[in-house]
């Protein structure tokens, strides 16, 4: 990470609002709400009015300094109480008791070692999901009312700019939390930097968060995003804070808004570039692993990778590159899928993977297709439970020639953002095979897209398509492969107007090495990738750009595949 200025760190509200931050379960250890007097010592006398004691659920010790407000119902906050070195707070201070009437209770440690919240009676930091007390008529009115503070987590992460900025404004962070009442997400808490670097949310309950960044001051010169890189909400990713533990690393680099920032992720050789595309992933539960050195079982891959939420890794047939295996040992997950037969992969490296994972399973057919095939059935199906195996409906599934590369790596990304495989065709044969004709009606099928025009997947296997019950068939074609990529592109993305493309991706339309990882990592961001000569960009890519406004546009591979001339987007003659 870019280095950064160190920013003070303030809250955005006072005291009575600080209330709202992201909080959790508090357990309410004795609670008595009307007509019970509870003493707290002998310095504590009966009173009439509201009093209790705080204590820590970690220690059951007195939690001094927390900060007890009553809210009246209908009127909004009616006023605030302190616990003393006792965890002793009362009402009865303000010199009379609060009036009659129903009342939210919220409960707030500044210190945030604890978590805070609404009564309601396991507490929340939502406030319309609380539950008011009703104090009685005074003098008869004396509710009792202690409990214990949930010990909080943090959420933690670092803000910094690119460029390097000059800029002295100010940053608003906001934190959502999942309301697993009516399962919206709600704003529960804010921070304001001076100005990018280290930011905390102390005194986290357990949840599903999002966190959200955006300029708060001076000139508007970076784009707003959510955690991780996404603008909108519903595409943002989960924070997921436990009962034992908060959240590290969750970081933010915003860009200047105007032309998306231009990168590029490339490495020495294709298996080093498919090493480094996979450090775009923090950890990942599924890893798929495909021969480098073809492209067939890859182009099947690559979907199935974004639907799984995890990279795809390219290997040699007979050795498991040395950068390839670290990155799978980093990312450490659950199961390894290798894809394609022995004789694409063999069983020595199949052997090396094995340990790297609880589960490897290979996926493999006798050809190609069949190996398309098993992808598409092993992975959109699922076991299930007591043994049986349960499938999913897959409404979209594209086709593309599986004898070249192009219309297949245009379409992977797409089929991702869809949630559908690539299922590869004979694109010459006169029909869909009866094994793929399965499949389509096992997954319930509704939409078949077609990459490519009758010259590669040919009028026969769109009629035979078109002839399965309950399918439509699409067709995205163009005068040349960068023309049929921009077709794919804008049915999938541009033409429907996805305001979550942050990322476009560029691979060169000649050679399928340095963009068959991309492609995966491309769905698994919900960005586009387009197929580009290696020194120019098509007049046409840049308008898509220009109308999905992405934050960033990456560069797969080298400069010796997508020249400095593609770095500077610039477009092509004609």
């Amino acid at each position: 990470m870019m280095s950064s200025t160190a920013a003070s760190e303030t809250r955005v509200q006072r005291s009575r609002s600080r209330l709202r931050r992201a909080l959790a379960a508090i357990a309410v250890a004795a609670t008595a709400l009307s007509g019970v007097v509870v003493t707290a010592g002998t310095a504590h006398a009966a009173e009439n009015s509201l009093h209790g004691v705080v204590t820590g659920a970690d220690t059951h010790e007195p939690v001094q300094g927390v900060e007890i407000v009553l809210v009246n119902y209908s009127s909004g906050v009616y006023e605030h109480a302190t616990t003393d070195a006792s965890g002793y707070y009362s009402f009865l201070d303000l010199g009379y008791g609060p009036d009659p009437g129903s009342y939210y209770v919220l409960a707030d440690d500044p210190t945030g070692k604890y978590v805070s919240g609404y009564y309601n009676p396991s507490w929340t930091p939502i406030a319309s999901n609380s539950t008011p007390i009703f104090i009685s008529s005074l003098p008869a009115s004396n509710v009792a009312f202690s409990f214990e503070l949930l010990l909080g987590h943090s959420i933690k992460g670092e803000l910094t700019l690119s460029p390097t900025p000059t800029t002295t404004d100010k940053f608003y962070l906001r934190l959502f939390l999942l309301d697993p009442t009516d399962s919206t997400w709600k704003p529960v808490e804010s921070r304001l930097l001076d100005g990018p670097g280290p930011y905390t949310f102390g005194g986290v309950g357990p949840g599903a968060y999002k966190v959200y960044f955006v300029q708060y001051s001076g000139t508007d010169l970076y784009h707003a995003e959510f955690y991780n890189n996404k603008r909108e909400l519903e595409d943002a990713e989960l924070v997921v804070v436990t009962a034992t533990a908060g959240a590290v690393g969750i970081d933010a680099m915003l860009t200047p808004n105007g032309p998306p920032i231009v990168e590029r992720l490339a490495g020495s050789d294709r298996f080093q570039t498919s090493a480094r595309i996979a450090q775009e992933y923090s950890s990942a539960d599924v890893v798929f692993v495909a021969n480098g050195l073809g492209y067939p079982d890859a182009l099947s891959a690559a979907p199935a990778a974004v639907y799984k939420g995890g990279p795809l890794l390219l290997t040699r047939q007979n050795s498991l590159p040395a950068e390839v295996k670290a990155e799978i040992v980093r990312l450490n997950p659950s199961t390894i899928y290798v894809v394609g037969g022995t004789g694409v992969i063999s069983a020595a490296v199949f052997n090396e993977l094995v340990p790297l994972a609880a589960v490897t399973q290979r996926l493999w057919g006798a050809d190609r297709y069949a190996t398309s095939s098993t992808v598409f059935d092993e992975v959109w199906g699922g076991p299930a439970f007591e043994g049986g195996w349960i499938d999913v409906d897959v409404p979209d599934v594209f086709l593309a020639d599986g004898r070249n590369f192009p219309d297949a790596l245009a379409s992977a990304s797409a089929a991702g953002k869809l949630g559908g495989p690539v299922a590869l065709v004979n694109g010459g044969s006169g029909s869909v095979t009866p094994e793929l004709a399965s499949l389509i009606d096992k997954f319930d099928t509704q939409h078949i897209r077609i990459a490519g025009g009758t010259a590669v997947v040919s009028a026969g296997i769109a009629s035979s398509a078109d002839a399965l019950p309950g399918i439509d068939v699409h067709r995205y074609w163009g005068a040349n492969r960068y023309a049929t990529s921009i077709s794919v592109n804008r049915a999938i993305f541009v033409d429907v107007g996805a305001p979550d493309v942050d990322t476009v991706f560029l691979a060169v339309g000649t050679g399928y090495a340095d963009a068959l990882s991309g492609a995966a990592l491309a769905g698994n961001q919900g960005g586009a990738l387009y197929l580009t000569p290696g020194t120019c960009v098509p007049q046409q890519v840049l308008d898509d750009i220009n109308t999905l406004d992405p934050l960033r546009v990456v560069l797969l591979g080298g400069t010796g595949v997508l020249s400095l001339a593609v770095e500077a987007l610039t477009p092509c003659a004609s």
